[in-house]
Parts: C-alpha cells; sequence; structure tokens
C-alpha cells in the first residue's frame, strides 16, 4: 500500500496545502482540502481514477477542493463519486451543491454517513472509525492494520489503543507547545498517546504556520515516545507499506 501526502498543511495559508491524503493503491482520499486536487494531478494516480472520498470532518480545511473534484470528474467523463464522513456530512455536500447548482446532477455522488465507532467496508479494506475531539464532529480512520489517520483532533487516550497493532500512525501535531489552542494536538500532549501506543511508525501533520522552523523541537520532544521512527510529513511525500515501511 502506498501512501501518498497531498497536502500537510492546515486553514492558514503557507507552503503546505491544506490536508489530504492518497491511497495509491486503491484509489481513495482521505480529506480534500486545498491545494489537494493540484498535488493529486503531480502524483502517480490520475484525478479521474478516484472514485472514494473519505473525510475526518466537514471543515473547509479539509472539503475545499471537493467540488473542483466533482467539477473535473464531470468534464473527465466520470459518472459516480463516493463521499464517506461523519453525521452531518450529507448536509455538507447539499449546501455545496446549493452553492454550486450547475454541478448538480453532472456526477452521481454518493453520501455514506458513517457513525463514529462502525466499521464499514470500501474498496476491498476494513475500515473501523473512532469519535475524535475536535470542535465539529469529527473522525479517525483505521485501514485494516495498515495505517491510522487521526484527522483533526486534540490528543485522545482512546487513540493508543485504536492505532496499536498498526504499521503507521498518522497524526495531527498543529502547533508548537507554547501556542496553546485547543481542539488540535501539539507535542507535550501528543507524547502520553504515543506511548501507550503499540505502532511502528508515526507521521505528524496538518502543520500550521507557527510550527515553521521548529520542526526538529517539535520531533525531538516525540521520539522518545515511539519504540519505531517518527517523522514529520511533507507535501508529496510518499510511505509504503507491507512488507516494512519505505521512506
Amino acid at each position: 500500500m502506498k501512501i501518498t501526502f497531498l497536502g500537510t498543511g492546515s486553514a492558514i495559508p503557507s507552503e503546505r496545502v491544506q490536508s489530504g491524503i492518497l491511497l495509491e493503491d486503491a484509489p481513495l482520499l482521505l480529506d480534500c482540502g486545498s491545494g489537494a486536487l493540484l498535488n493529486l494531478n503531480r502524483s502517480d494516480v490520475k484525478v479521474d481514477d478516484v472514485a472514494t472520498v473519505l473525510l475526518t470532518h466537514n471543515h473547509l480545511d479539509h472539503v475545499n477542493d471537493l467540488m473542483a473534484l466533482v467539477k473535473a470528474d464531470w468534464l473527465l467523463g466520470r459518472t459516480n463519486l463516493s463521499v464517506y464522513g461523519p453525521p452531518g456530512t450529507y448536509a455538507t455536500l447539499s449546501g455545496l451543491f446549493d452553492a454550486y447548482d450547475y454541478l448538480r446532477g453532472k456526477v452521481d455522488v454518493e453520501v455514506n454517513e458513517v457513525t463514529p465507532g462502525t466499521e464499514f467496508e470500501v474498496q476491498g479494506y476494513t475500515v473501523d472509525t473512532l469519535a475524535t475531539e475536535h470542535s465539529v464532529e469529527s473522525m479517525a480512520y483505521r485501514f485494516d492494520d495498515s495505517f491510522v489517520y487521526s484527522g483533526d483532533t486534540e490528543a485522545i487516550p482512546e487513540m493508543a489503543g485504536f492505532a496499536s497493532g498498526c504499521e503507521l500512525l498518522i497524526h495531527e501535531c498543529s502547533f508548537p507547545d507554547d501556542i496553546d489552542v485547543g481542539n488540535h494536538t501539539r507535542p507535550s500532549t501528543l507524547k502520553p498517546v504515543l506511548e501507550s501506543c503499540d505502532v511502528d511508525t508515526v507521521y505528524i501533520t496538518h502543520m500550521y504556520p507557527h510550527t515553521r522552523g521548529r520542526e526538529t523541537e517539535m520531533l525531538a520532544k516525540l521520539e522518545s515516545a515511539v519504540d519505531g521512527e517518527i517523522h514529520m510529513a511533507e507535501d508529496m511525500g510518499s510511505v509504503e507499506i507491507g512488507g516494512g515501511l519505505l521512506k
């Protein structure tokens, strides 16, 4: 399984684009923030090959490029798109189609609202979900025993058990410790979760501009919490899972 980070940034513009992760083998998208579609076009996957999007929550920096994907699909001849997300996803999509009414009916968009804590099947994967702690209903995804993506969340102890046994945990770490902002994670709050989590490798993502120049400092605070490796995700960086993790 090859995972490519399309966007590792946040709601405030920086050199990083907004949230987006590509599973190239499926292929499918996890979140679709502004700039994710541009970087998808730079990957080895064609835009119209993506038929499934999983949203962790419905904030702008995670859905900004969703309607751009719908329009691209229409222009390229794709007729269907499946979107999964927490309760509220249907209302979000309905509102977007109200705003961009000319796209209504151009692509058959199937919206699947998932109750956090439940399991579903998508494109050959068994996907578990976990309710996370954010300013809107949000959830993390676990793909088989391969990897977990936290989405936006404060550090919660339940994440350790949810991710244990996976090869890879992708967890947000939005700010350095001296920026105390609710609804997000900092190194000091993430460290206890990682200390209790049995996972081979960790990548942190969703960096606000406040982290610029402090990447080494943030990673150093977390290195002792993991037995394996920890890295800061970068736009268009890739990892491969299965038979060992390759940077």
